[in-house]
């Protein structure tokens, strides 16, 4: 792969803002962790299993409405407002739809939780949590509808504002419902759930609020019926590219947030170290996240425009940065793992088993840097589908039955245990380099091998 500055110049210009944006974002949760941490080890284990209710559902819903970036992208390149607007309304439409299927998830979850070993007091505070935070996923929703609307046309600030927006109001927010004010009472770690359901309210308003003002839309306003009933051929249309999306979000993501329930036995220490590695790996993967979302915008563009030479040079440019980006992060996060987990907690069992999450952390990051950033440019042509059975084998196929082994692996007959939750980490590490091989793979095979005479012209 050759090296080609002004393309890597466009796409850091491209996903910087997308960077500030996620970072944002991610640091609500990274407030949350911290903010009930400080309330007590109980509330920081309560909050970790409400997240990993809320956070894998909440992600396979955006990955549906995802759908709307690249099929935008590639009609902004040809110029086609009206399918622009058809885009827009659809998915409007379709978040109204995916909010009823969240709240089923969320509200039938005080039932199915019982299920698993939980302490009462945990059991409680994460019941409470995932209600608070029911309050605010239409909002959610229909912010990353605008959101990806914004994105598509290349306007990645507008991203940035927005969850700057969010993360500046998450804080004080958060503290007033956590720690209690006047004649709103403490409510410690459930707190941080009605705090996220305001902020993303708040979001919302702004984010529509920006769309109706940007002089780039006004024509997109014109004959723009907001309230007509869904075009049912575009939304299967637009499921038929998100539901994958969705799917391999889920897998990814659910992997690490699934184990927080098969890891209940463990004890209150394991939970709560796994929800501080959980916490800072999900805003360290803000970054290489962000520059696979900078190549869909791009690679929908250039499809769309029919520049399939750009288009090549901009993956090869990708993988170049996400390489270099996953060697920085891997050695950022072992030489600092012990000062970042002080900043959680300071209880001493938890801090020491989170460094060593920390440090299997570490191993992954090129691998997981790689498999994201090939998914990005699949995304962009539509090529979903092919991310998704890759990513539920690497993942749930491979990567979780080995884990279960690692960590209640038979070596250690006598306690019940083996590596404990750090086997499951270390199969965070098998799972991801399966997926950035076969994600690699699929890449090579849709954009290079069939196009070396397009890269050599």
């Amino acid at each position: 792969m050759r090296l080609n500055w002004s393309e890597i110049k466009l796409l850091l210009l491209l996903s910087l803002p997308l960077v500030a944006g996620q970072l944002a974002q991610t640091g609500m949760g990274v407030v949350d962790t911290m903010m009930a941490g400080s309330v007590s080890k109980l509330d920081l284990a309560g909050v970790a299993l409400g997240s990993a209710v809320w956070l894998p559902t909440f992600l396979f819903m955006s990955g549906v409405l995802l759908a709307l970036t690249p099929s935008i992208a590639q009609s902004v390149g040809k110029n086609d407002r009206s399918a622009v607007k058809l885009n827009l309304m659809q998915g409007i439409w379709l978040s109204i739809i995916l909010t009823g299927l969240t709240l089923a998830i969320l509200l039938s979850s005080s039932y199915w939780m019982t299920f698993f070993k939980l302490e009462a007091a945990v059991y409680r505070i994460a019941v409470d949590y995932i209600m608070a935070l029911s309050w605010g996923v239409l909002p959610a929703l229909l912010f990353q509808v605008v959101r990806f609307f914004h994105e598509a046309h290349g306007l990645t600030k507008m991203t940035m504002y927005l969850s700057f927006l969010g993360f500046i109001l998450n804080i004080p927010l958060n503290a007033l419902f956590v720690y209690g004010y006047g004649p709103i009472p403490a409510m410690g770690g459930v707190g941080c759930g009605f705090a996220t359901s305001v902020v993303y309210l708040g979001m919302a308003v702004v984010g529509w609020w920006l769309y109706w003002l940007h002089p780039q839309y006004q024509l997109y306003h014109q004959k723009a019926r907001l309230w007509r009933l869904p075009e049912w051929k575009r939304l299967s249309q637009l499921l038929g590219v998100g539901v994958p999306i969705g799917w391999a979000i889920l897998f990814e993501v659910g992997l690490f947030t699934f184990i927080a329930f098969l890891a209940t036995p463990l004890g209150t220490d394991a939970l709560a170290a796994h929800q501080v590695a959980i916490s800072f790996t999900a805003l360290i993967f803000m970054l290489p996240l962000s520059l696979a979302m900078a190549l869909t915008i791009r690679v929908g563009q250039l499809k769309g425009a029919g520049e399939d030479r750009k288009l090549l040079v901009s993956i090869q440019s990708a993988l170049w940065i996400a390489i270099g980006l996953g060697a920085g992060i891997a050695f950022l996060t072992w030489l600092f793992a012990e000062k970042i987990v002080a900043l959680y907690t300071q209880d001493t069992s938890v801090v020491t088993l989170a460094i060593t999450l920390f440090w299997m952390a570490a191993l992954y990051q090129i691998s997981d840097a790689i498999q994201v950033t090939c998914a990005g440019a699949l995304r962009g042509i539509g090529d979903t589908a092919s991310v998704m059975w890759v990513t539920l084998v690497s993942y749930w196929g491979i990567g979780l039955p080995v884990g279960y082994y690692l960590c209640y692996g038979a070596w250690s007959s006598d306690s019940g245990v083996w590596l404990g939750i750090t086997g499951f980490w270390l199969s965070f590490v098998i799972g991801l380099s399966i997926a950035a091989i076969g994600l690699g793979w699929r890449v090579y095979t849709q954009f290079f091998r069939i196009s070396r005479s397009v890269l050599a012209g």
